[in-house]
C-alpha cells in the first residue's frame, strides 16, 4: 500500500515538474512576438499620425502667408482702384494744413485787385492763394514784364518788382524792391516780406504751375 501512493507521489510531482517547465519554455515566445510582429503595426500607425501633424502644421504655414499675400493683394488693389478712378485734378488732400496754388489768370480776383489798386499789368502778375489759412488770401508777384524767346514771362529774381500781400478781409500790402514803394509796410516789415517771396515762392513756380494751378481746382 505504501508502495503505491508512493507510486502516485512521484507520478504528481513529475507531472507537475513537467507542466512548469513547458510553461516557463512558452514565456519567451509570448515576450518575443510582443517586442517583434506586434511592434511594426503600431510604428505604422505613428507614422502617419506624424506625418498628418506635420502636413497640418505646413497647412497652417501656408494659409497665413495666403492670407497675408491676399491681404497685400487687397490694399495694393485698393490703392490702384483709387489712383485710377479720383480724377486727374482734384484738391490734394491736407488734413487742415494751409495750401498754396499759383495763378496767372488775368481773371483772378487777386491778380485783379492788384491790377486796380496799383495799376499794374495783369500780364506781369503770379498770384500765389492761401486755403485753409487762419489770414486767407494770397501773395502776388509783379515783376518786369520781360518775355523769354517763347513768348512767357521771365520770373526770376532778377526781374521781380513786388512782393503784394492781398487778405480776403480787404487789407492790402505791397513790398517794393528798392524800399521806396512800399505800401502798409514799414522798411523792415517790407524787406521780410519782399525776401520771402523771393527766396521760397519764386523757386516753386515751374512745379506749382504743372501741380497746383489754382484754376485746376477752383473756380471763382
Amino acid at each position: 500500500m505504501k508502495k503505491i501512493i508512493a507510486v502516485i507521489l512521484a507520478t504528481f510531482i513529475i507531472c507537475t515538474f513537467a507542466a512548469c517547465k513547458k510553461g516557463n519554455q512558452s514565456e519567451p515566445l509570448s515576450t518575443s512576438s510582443f517586442e517583434s510582429p506586434s511592434a511594426l503595426p503600431s510604428k505604422v500607425i505613428s507614422e502617419p499620425s506624424s506625418k498628418s501633424q506635420s502636413k497640418s502644421t505646413e497647412s497652417f504655414v501656408n494659409d497665413e502667408t495666403s492670407s497675408k499675400i491676399t491681404q497685400n493683394n487687397e490694399s495694393n488693389t485698393t490703392v490702384l482702384s483709387t489712383e485710377i478712378t479720383v480724377p486727374l485734378k482734384t484738391e490734394p488732400e491736407n488734413d487742415g494744413a494751409v495750401v498754396t496754388y499759383i495763378s496767372e489768370n488775368p481773371d483772378n480776383k487777386y491778380i485783379c485787385r492788384v491790377a486796380e489798386k496799383y495799376g499794374s499789368d495783369k500780364a506781369n502778375l503770379i498770384a500765389f492763394i492761401k486755403k485753409n489759412s487762419s489770414t486767407p488770401g494770397a501773395t502776388v508777384l509783379e515783376f518786369s514784364g520781360k518775355k523769354d524767346s517763347n513768348g512767357n514771362l521771365i520770373a526770376t529774381a532778377e526781374e521781380l518788382k513786388y512782393v503784394y500781400e492781398i487778405s480776403d478781409n480787404g487789407t492790402n500790402r505791397r513790398a517794393s524792391k528798392d524800399g521806396n514803394n512800399n505800401d502798409n509796410y514799414n522798411k523792415v516789415a517790407a524787406k521780410v516780406a519782399y525776401s520771402l517771396g523771393e527766396k521760397f515762392l519764386l523757386p516753386s513756380i515751374d512745379e506749382m504751375r504743372e501741380k497746383r494751378r489754382y484754376e485746376d481746382y477752383f473756380a471763382d
